[in-house]
């Protein structure tokens, strides 16, 4: 049996089970991408993070993640989790230069530290600017897959695509009552997107329906092994573009200021912060934040040699 060191994490709080569970696998050099997605699938959270050496002599170290189902590029609740993972285990300090690198599917991401007492206190990861396109998918069929009233869908704001790194189409509600009431169904991936199913159906209602600069969310992913998401980082810097863009938020010195609370219906609350500069009516710098704790610290014993049915 080989020994993998592990960390668990709650992420996106600092309140021990809440946020988004998350496991950390450390020195994962040794193992397959098979291995890893199997070792995703018995945790079955949301995503595991592998932590290997860099490829890139740049980068701190390297992270690959994993939902039960699939690899992402990159994930936001694996980057900050990671990043404290890290920290607790001495690969980073206070004397740590910040930001660091770190090597995922999308690229370098530069992490900034930011310590208290010589402890982690918070992270902010600099993303990729988000892409948008257009959706024209029928929205009454997509309003019955998620169990409201096409009337729950906001008549004002377009529902979109976009993706720094990972596709989410962002359904903007007419209520808070709607998001509540919202729940996912096997139709929803052909809803949501017939010419590519693995995208995350990203729910939230604007600051003009929750309050100046706070968001709620809930993001369902189903044709990802995740029904539903407590915390989702990869979604909520493109959510926070796309206020700017749509002007829902106040801008102070050409940047936005964002909070997005998510899980609550989960019984697990987080808190995601977003700042968005805009300058010259272009987006030029998206950065999504948090905290995390550790819960657990153990060993994943991995056979030897895995079978066909692993």
């Amino acid at each position: 049996m080989r020994r993998m060191r592990s960390l668990q994490l709650d992420v996106f709080t600092s309140e021990p089970f809440h946020g988004n569970q998350l496991a950390v696998f450390f020195d994962a050099d040794q193992i397959t991408p098979d291995e890893m997605q199997a070792v995703a699938r018995e945790m079955n959270f949301s995503e595991c993070v592998f932590v290997l050496s860099a490829t890139d002599p740049a980068a701190h170290t390297r992270l690959r993640i994993f939902t039960p189902k699939v690899e992402l590029p990159f994930a936001g609740h694996p980057v900050i989790g990671a990043t404290f993972a890290l920290a607790a285990t001495g690969r980073i300090s206070p004397d740590t230069t910040s930001p660091i690198l770190l090597e995922t599917g999308v690229g370098l991401m530069p992490i900034e530290l930011l310590f208290a007492d010589a402890r982690l206190s918070f992270a902010w990861m600099r993303q990729p600017i988000p892409a948008f396109e257009p959706w024209s998918g029928d929205r009454a069929a997509l309003a019955a897959s998620l169990g409201i009233a096409a009337s729950d869908l906001s008549a004002d704001l377009p529902i979109e695509f976009g993706s720094a790194g990972v596709p989410f189409l962002f359904i903007p509600l007419a209520s808070a009552d709607a998001l509540d009431r919202a729940r996912s169904s096997p139709d929803l991936p052909a809803a949501l997107a017939p010419a590519d199913p693995r995208t995350g159906a990203y729910l939230f209602t604007p600051p003009s329906v929750s309050g100046a600069s706070q968001v709620n969310a809930r993001m369902f992913a189903q044709e990802f092994g995740v029904i539903e998401d407590p915390a989702t980082g990869s979604a909520a810097g493109p959510c926070g573009a796309y206020l700017v863009r749509h002007h829902l938020v106040a801008l102070e010195d050409e940047r936005a200021y964002i909070s997005i609370t998510q899980g609550e219906a989960m019984g697990r609350p987080s808190r995601v912060r977003v700042t968005i500069e805009r300058r010259e009516d272009a987006i030029t710098e998206v950065r999504v934040g948090g905290e995390a704790v550790v819960v657990a610290r153990g060993e994943f014993l991995l056979p030897d040699q895995l079978t066909d049915a692993d």
